[in-house]
């Protein structure tokens, strides 16, 4: 395990290796590998093992009734994921959790960490994770916030300019492929497609696959 890896993530923040290392092994924490489209936890699926990515990206999808898929959240390198599920008395999963590229996981059971919280060395560790559980909670809003729009102009033009705010400019590049985009935004994805033509054509955006240029009115 690449302990000098863990400790340039916000959930090790501010431990020292040999700190990092018996966190481990008193929470029995394991890596698992992942291929491109591998599901982790399916919906319904009980989550006794927050997972924490150390490669690649994990998507957190819902479905509905008629199979249409929607992204919740993407998360990345260093960001948790099932960390709602494992701390709660209900653990079953009302999500799915799957990898869109390869990745690596590195799962920390929560009930032996919670049974090992009294140790001084890892208050730090739950200090972190209680932190990393707000992000979460400001990333979900935040989507609430995209979706809840009224046209799916209004929603593109949400979440392309908290992509701007986010990446600190006009031009920027989106993580979704036009499909998962359309997931994201809970919309047809032909639909999508000629929203964003028309936005061009109006004179709001430049746009070259991921890549995006709003344009100042």
């Amino acid at each position: 395990m690449d302990y000098s890896l863990l400790q340039s993530l916000p959930l090790f923040q501010g431990m020292d290796t040999d700190r990092i290392r018996r966190i481990i092994l008193l929470s029995g924490c394991f890596e698992k590998d992942y291929k491109k489209g591998n599901y982790i936890y399916f919906e319904q699926e009980p989550i006794e093992n927050m997972g924490l990515i150390l490669k690649g990206h994990v998507y957190m999808t819902k479905e509905n009734v008629w199979g249409e898929k929607t992204i919740l959240v993407r998360m990345g390198k260093g960001e948790l994921f099932g960390e709602n599920f494992a701390c709660s008395h209900s653990p079953t999963a009302s999500v799915t959790f799957y990898a869109p590229e390869p990745a690596t996981v590195l799962f920390i059971p929560y009930r032996r960490l919670l049974s090992c919280a009294g140790e001084k060395e890892v208050l730090p560790f739950i200090e972190n994770l209680i932190s990393m559980m707000t992000d979460k909670a400001q990333k979900l809003m935040q989507k609430s916030s995209i979706i809840s729009q009224k046209t799916l102009r209004d929603k593109i033009s949400c979440f392309l300019s908290a992509e701007a705010e986010k990446q600190g400019s006009l031009s920027f590049t989106i993580p979704y492929s036009r499909e998962d985009l359309a997931d994201y935004l809970c919309a047809n994805r032909s639909a999508l497609s000629r929203e964003l033509a028309a936005m061009e054509k109006d004179g709001l955006i430049r746009v070259h696959g991921r890549d995006f240029e709003l344009l100042k009115k």
